[in-house]
């Protein structure tokens, strides 16, 4: 009698089809990797994102916005424009407007200051400067944008640093690079700052 036993085909047919699962399963995770490269490669990682405009960057996440604004006196007007009134010398008043854009592609940040009202509209004081509390984020983006070799600040046109004046392309938009454009322009009596990321700029 041959008790000789032979592996049924079976069970090779599960060998190889456990095989084949184990191969998918690799290039499967490594497909999930390599998305997630992509995915937070840029912009996470540009010296533009990280900038915070009242406390808001390109990188805040879009159900936080709201709470950091109103936390500093801002009143949500409609889902991408804040706005705060704070009282200003001669019967004046300063006017803050925050504006967020946010698209499947793109995200704008813009913050803008003005004075409004009032009789008495004399110029500035000689000693007037940019107001305390925008001069770190407003050197943030003229350092990120103007910490260059000196062709890129003269063709970006970078004005020197003055306490009472901070502008980058003469008060104008500029595109920074492929995805990136900013605006800049500072001073004592009114301020207009933008930060926009576009991926298909």
């Amino acid at each position: 009698m041959d008790y000789h036993i032979k592996m049924p085909k079976r069970q090779h047919h599960w060998n190889s089809t456990w095989h084949a699962r184990i191969k998918h399963l690799c290039i499967v995770a490594l497909s999930m990797i390599v998305m997630q490269t992509i995915a937070t490669a840029d912009p996470l990682k540009h010296p533009l994102t990280s900038i915070e405009i009242a406390g808001i960057s390109l990188d805040t996440p879009t159900d936080q916005i709201a709470g950091i604004l109103q936390a500093q006196g801002y009143t949500q007007v409609n889902p991408s424009l804040y706005t705060k009134s704070e009282a200003a010398p001669n019967g004046r008043s300063t006017v803050y407007r925050i504006e967020v854009d946010d698209t499947a592609i793109a995200r704008e940040l813009g913050y803008f200051r003005n004075l409004t009202g009032g009789r008495n509209k004399s110029p500035s004081s000689r000693d007037a400067t940019i107001p305390e509390s925008e001069i770190a984020m407003v050197r943030q983006l003229y350092e990120a944008v103007c910490n260059v070799d000196e062709e890129l600040q003269s063709e970006r046109k970078c004005a020197p640093l003055q306490p009472a004046s901070i502008i980058v392309n003469h008060g104008m938009v500029l595109t920074v690079d492929a995805n990136y454009s900013i605006l800049l322009k500072a001073s004592d009596a009114s301020t207009a700052i933008m930060i926009k990321f576009n991926a298909n700029q």
